[in-house]
């Protein structure tokens, strides 16, 4: 009996390799990997704070299954997402790991690339700023009238802090004659900062004349 249970042992071996190998064919046909670009999703940010800068917006999420069910797969059917709750200000690197992604049934992630996202959460804050109208010229016995002359302004406080008057578009004393009052674009390149508003009134007032005397 115990010769029966060992004679051709390396038959065997080889037939069981060969049935291991076999099954895995099996199972991997039908199966395929694909990569897609998928964008990341900040969650929770604590109130108070804002993203001031983030070294990326988007990933990419391969993701494994069977060929049938990944040629129906689109980049909107997946999600990336960083959990900001209880981040302090400051900058920090956040790791992307399997829970921060969501892939229909049946799909599995099989790498996701970058690994990480460095954010830097600044505190918001809000401060009031004048407005200045570009204007070409101002008559000397007229004044310009802007309303609202000061705009609040809200955004990420190493920002804010840094902006201590504001500017509209060019105008022409042309567009301002004969008591025409003008609708002026604030400009700004700080994507970050919220303005209360976006435009101001502007106008031409003369100035009220000085009484002489003795």
């Amino acid at each position: 009996m115990k010769n029966l249970i060992f004679n051709n042992t390396g038959l065997k071996l080889l037939s069981l390799g060969f049935a291991i190998l076999l099954w895995f064919i099996i199972s991997a046909r039908g199966t395929s990997e694909i990569t897609l670009d998928v964008p990341i999703e900040y969650i929770n940010i604590p109130k108070g704070l804002e993203i001031l800068r983030k070294d990326r917006d988007r990933v990419n999420v391969s993701i494994f299954g069977s060929e049938r069910i990944l040629r129906a797969v689109k980049p909107d059917d997946l999600r990336v997402f960083i959990d900001l709750k209880g981040s302090p200000s400051g900058t920090r690197v956040y790791s992307i790991i399997r829970r921060n992604i969501k892939v229909p049934a049946a799909v599995t992630v099989s790498n996701v690339s970058p690994s990480s996202v460095k954010i830097t959460l600044d505190r918001t804050i809000e401060r009031e700023v004048p407005v200045k109208v570009v204007l070409d010229r101002i008559p000397r016995d007229y004044k310009l009238i802007i309303k609202p002359d000061r705009v609040r302004i809200e955004g990420p406080e190493s920002i804010v802090r840094n902006v201590h008057i504001l500017k509209t578009e060019p105008l022409k004393l042309r567009d301002l004659k004969n008591g025409n009052k003008r609708d002026a674009t604030i400009i700004t390149n700080l994507d970050k900062v919220r303005l209360s508003v976006d435009m101001v009134e502007v106008s031409l007032e003369k100035k009220e004349k000085q009484g002489g005397g003795k």
